[in-house]
């Protein structure tokens, strides 16, 4: 008869290989899984970056950063152009603290001007998200007022009006911009002047409203046209919205489409 097998000393062996063998294989699932995780990850990622109304965002995000320390240069004339204290150039500190009524009236302005713009590039960026979400930029479309018309109609209509609002609303808010940017240059420059300095003071004046003259300028090309003409007020180079996006176009137009 052959002999039985010894268990007890076999058993230690088998056990101790059969957790190697599961030690490698977690290993392996988990270095596959966190691979899946990653490569998702990445592929989000991807797919963001080639997503049109992603890049706009990010764009307007970019350029408002820009804007607003434009907007605060050019509103405070009288407090970052270089100006004439006694014998010395005046620190932005004594800018503000002077007790005289002109320069209180000024600084007034300049903050009054800096609320205003602040309000344009709030209703600015607004329109702008409403562009970029509901509208695609489609360079294989007519992009004249009536046929942007037409194509506004795959649009839902509160989505549509919400569109036209705001681009109004812009429009107004351009004017009263422009009335304080007027205001203020006229004012701030009777404060400047009455601190004069150097020719840097010219020089600074100048180059700081020009930061908010070429604004203004670019709000009134950018709503002066026809209603159904959108032009985005961030992208470098000027492109219209002339198609509804494909993902808000209204389900009955869709179907009608398909029914053809």
């Amino acid at each position: 008869m052959s002999n039985p097998v010894d268990t007890e000393n076999t058993t230690p062996e088998i056990k101790d290989d059969e957790e190697a063998i599961l030690k490698e294989t977690s290993i392996d699932v988990v270095t596959t899984d966190e691979e899946k995780i990653n490569n998702g990850f990445m592929d989000r990622i991807n797919t963001l970056m080639e997503d049109q109304d992603f890049k706009q965002k990010m764009n307007v995000a970019i350029t408002l950063v820009l804007e607003i320390y434009r907007v605060l240069m050019g509103a405070f004339l009288t407090l970052f152009v270089p100006q004439e204290c006694n014998d010395h150039i005046c620190s932005q500190t004594e800018n503000y603290s002077r007790s005289d009524a002109l320069s209180r009236a000024g600084f007034s302005i300049n903050a009054i001007t800096m609320f205003s713009f602040l309000i344009l590039y709030y209703i600015e960026v607004k329109r702008e998200n409403k562009l970029i979400t509901y509208l695609e930029v489609n360079r294989f479309e007519p992009r004249d007022n009536e046929s942007v018309e037409t194509a506004l109609l795959k649009l839902d209509t509160s989505k549509k009006e919400s569109i036209w609002r705001f681009d109004g609303y812009y429009q107004k808010m351009g004017f009263i911009s422009l009335a304080m940017f007027i205001v203020n240059t006229a004012i701030s420059s009777v404060v400047v002047y009455t601190h004069y300095l150097d020719n840097t003071t010219v020089t600074v004046y100048l180059t700081n409203v020009l930061f908010l003259g070429f604004k203004v300028s670019d709000v009134f090309s950018t709503v002066n046209t026809k209603k159904n003409i959108f032009f985005s007020a961030y992208l470098k180079r000027k492109i219209q919205f002339n198609d509804v996006d494909p993902d808000k176009k209204i389900k009955d137009y869709v179907e009608a489409k398909l029914n053809m």
